[in-house]
């Protein structure tokens, strides 16, 4: 018996003790722990078995109810001894701690007192059938069973019911287990093991997932380059016959099908950078470079197309920008977007201003906000929340008449999530639109002097009635340090020029919107008294709108120069000579024969001798014998690709000192795909369809050719 309550008192000590370390969270319930708690409590409930088999194998009499007594108190679970006509009559030290009763609150009560209500009905009935066939056996086998404790709270229980006889009338003893902590127990194998299904679910779908990405990405690209191989046709022979001598009539078909074949790329390419960021395959680069060059550079490519619609175009940079690093070319993306938008969708006579100005500038990153406002149609309200998602246009006929598929300013604001920033518009229906978003970009470390952009004793006089012409040039002038000055009549003009202030006046004349009574007139008037400092800007005019700060300082230092007779001091930047190759023939490994005709008719236009292979072992053979100044290579070629031939080509040239430059002209477009093209050996990357203008600007790159046409 002693050995028995010992070994009771170990396997109970145990399992709480685990069941304690779980909910505490000092030991993970994992699937070895639980099943040692469930051992315990198994061994438990088989000692508890034997002691209540050795207890009850004799009558209960008079000299045995002492030692029943201490039977009873000494069980490690609630015991409570009930008559025949359900009333307690005996409880133990762990029954009061169960249920919250004194003892003398349960004694001589009715055993229904600790069940709960909704198991009351019918009690009476189940203990009777017990009494009929009073044998030892577990309460409610396969039933959840609960027992009600005094402030009503309901535990769930595990019963064994045993017989005791007494004389001639027999009582029930009923050992009691709360099984709160062995629920608790399972219920968290239960979750650990839901977990690991879970777990094993999720890795399997994860699976199929990227599966799944990875055919859309291939098939995407596969696609561009089916879909690049024939554009490239179409582009290169619109081009060429927009250069011949055509018709009216020709020249507008002509004209159609390049802005056709124009709107089918710029599709393609939207729809490429839109697979990518959905396949989480867009990483910015990262290189040095001025915000102010990348607004003004992407304002120039929708400046023409703005001018032939009769929209002025203005930009501000604010010079207070220092240099940053990070991925001008996304950057570059984003503003053509809102500013093809803004042209798309203002009438002649309106106008767009595109700003950036410095939210933030410290020692290791700033923080820019670029605005694009427009005069245009501007947008409804309701249609505002669905502009940046995918597919979705402002809508209505005009909309479609502009063209565009709605991905352009989703892709936008997943790059300016990229960027650390953000993305709105305001807009109202005839009142035009602000699309605005901020960046953040790391901070340049100053590698030398600061750019002298000073011009002390020199003002400007402004001739122009357009008020944001005007005051972007005041500040320009301003940060330079110039004293400024709106003209609006000629007496103001001849009184500067005329007046010996120390300070040296230029006219800055815009031609678009002069502002002063009889324009020729005031200009010849300006030139005789000063012939040498009028700047004109606007039609005509030396300098165009929007005008670069830095062409701006360029001509305002040159008058300065001249007139002190100090010209030369300072010099435009120029555009950085070619490299330098050689001159000779180039190879052009393409294997699509309506290609190589067109190739030929573009080499033809530009006055370069040309040899054409059609596979990659041809290329090497062909570079084995003869020298070449440039080669195009294909990548995608039978017998031997572009990027096995590239290898192929570094490898004969290893320990030589020869090295011809080797650019992909190839139909795939991703980043990777550029970068697989680097990789190999190749030195520079042209996508298909392949312009004039981009084909002479890559030979003059690098092969120190000056190509015509």
């Amino acid at each position: 018996m002693d050995k028995a309550l010992h070994d009771i008192r170990n396997d109970l000590a145990v399992a709480i003790a685990s069941l304690e370390a779980f909910a505490d969270g000092k030991l993970e319930p994992n699937a070895e722990h639980i099943n040692g708690v469930l051992q315990s409590l198994a061994h438990l409930n088989g000692l508890l078995s034997e002691l209540r088999a050795a207890a009850l194998t004799a009558r209960l009499t008079p000299g045995s109810e002492n030692l029943f007594n201490l039977v009873v108190e000494a069980a490690p679970n609630a015991m409570v001894l009930v008559d025949h006509e359900g009333r307690i009559t005996l409880v133990n030290a762990q029954a009061e701690k169960l249920f919250g009763y004194a003892r003398t609150e349960l004694l001589g009560r009715s055993i229904e007192l600790l069940v709960p209500n909704r198991f009351r009905r019918g009690h009476d009935g189940l203990r009777d059938s017990f009494s009929a066939q009073a044998v030892a056996r577990p309460m409610g086998a396969g039933r959840d069973l609960f027992a009600r404790r005094k402030d009503g709270a309901e535990v769930p229980v595990e019963i064994g019911l045993n017989p005791v006889r007494a004389g001639d009338k027999t009582l029930t003893l009923a050992a009691i287990t709360d099984i709160t902590e062995r629920k608790r127990a399972e219920e968290l194998r239960l979750q650990h093991a839901g977990m690991t299904q879970h777990a094993a679910e999720l890795e399997e779908l994860n699976r199929e997932l990227a599966s799944a990405s990875r055919f859309k990405t291939q098939f995407v690209a596969t696609m561009s380059h089916e879909l690049r191989t024939p554009l490239t046709a179409i582009v290169g022979a619109a081009e060429l016959l927009s250069g011949a001598d055509l018709g009216p009539r020709d020249q507008i078909s002509v004209a159609t099908i390049n802005e056709a074949a124009e709107g089918l790329l710029s599709l393609i390419n939207s729809i490429l950078d839109f697979s990518k960021i959905e396949a989480g395959k867009i990483d910015l680069r990262s290189a040095d470079f001025e915000v102010e060059t990348t607004l003004e550079g992407a304002a120039d490519v929708v400046a023409g197309l703005a001018r032939e619609r009769g929209i002025t175009l203005h930009v501000y940079a604010d010079p207070e920008i220092p240099p940053v690093r990070g991925d001008a070319g996304r950057l570059r993306q984003i503003l053509l977007n809102l500013l093809g938008n803004a042209v798309k969708f203002t009438d002649r006579g309106g106008s767009i201003v595109a700003r950036v100005v410095p939210l933030a500038i410290d020692e290791g990153a700033v923080t820019v906000r670029f605005g694009v406002a427009d005069t245009g149609i501007g947008i409804a309200p309701e249609l505002l929340p669905q502009l940046f998602e995918p597919f979705a246009q402002a809508g209505g006929a005009t909309a479609r008449a502009a063209g565009g598929t709605g991905l352009g300013l989703s892709i936008s604001k997943r790059l300016v999530s990229l960027m650390g920033g953000e993305i709105g518009v305001q807009s109202a229906p005839g009142a035009g639109s602000l699309f605005w978003f901020t960046a953040r970009f790391a901070r340049v470390p100053a590698a030398g002097p600061p750019k002298n952009r000073t011009l002390n004793g020199v003002g400007g006089l402004i001739l122009s009635g357009d008020d944001t012409f005007a005051e972007i040039i005041a500040r320009y002038m301003q940060s330079w340090s110039m004293a400024s000055r709106r003209a609006v009549e000629r007496e103001d003009l001849t009184r500067a020029f005329a007046a010996d202030d120390g300070v040296t006046w230029i006219a800055l004349a815009d031609l678009d919107d002069i502002g002063v009574d009889d324009i020729g007139l005031t200009l010849d008037i300006l030139r005789a008294v000063g012939p040498a400092r009028v700047i004109a800007i606007g039609k005509d005019g030396p300098l165009l709108k929007p005008v670069r700060q830095s062409d701006l300082f360029y001509a305002i230092t040159k008058v300065v120069d001249d007139k002190r007779g100090t010209a030369g001091a300072v010099a435009k930047p120029r555009t950085p000579p070619a490299a330098a190759g050689v001159h000779g023939a180039i190879l052009v490994a393409e294997d699509n024969v309506r290609l190589l005709q067109l190739l030929k008719l573009q080499f033809e236009r530009l006055g370069v001798p040309v040899t054409f292979v059609s596979d990659g072992l041809q290329a090497v053979e062909a570079l084995r014998r003869h020298t070449y100044s440039l080669v195009f290579m294909d990548c995608q070629m039978p017998n031997m690709d572009g990027l096995a031939a590239t290898k192929a080509i570094r490898e004969a040239e290893s320990g030589t000192g020869r090295h011809v430059p080797i650019a992909a002209m190839t139909a795939n477009a991703f980043a990777e795909d550029r970068d697989a093209c680097i990789a190999a050996g190749m030195d520079d990357y042209l996508a298909k369809p392949v312009k004039l203008a981009d084909l002479r600007a890559m030979i003059e790159r690098w092969s120190a050719q000056t190509v015509r046409g």
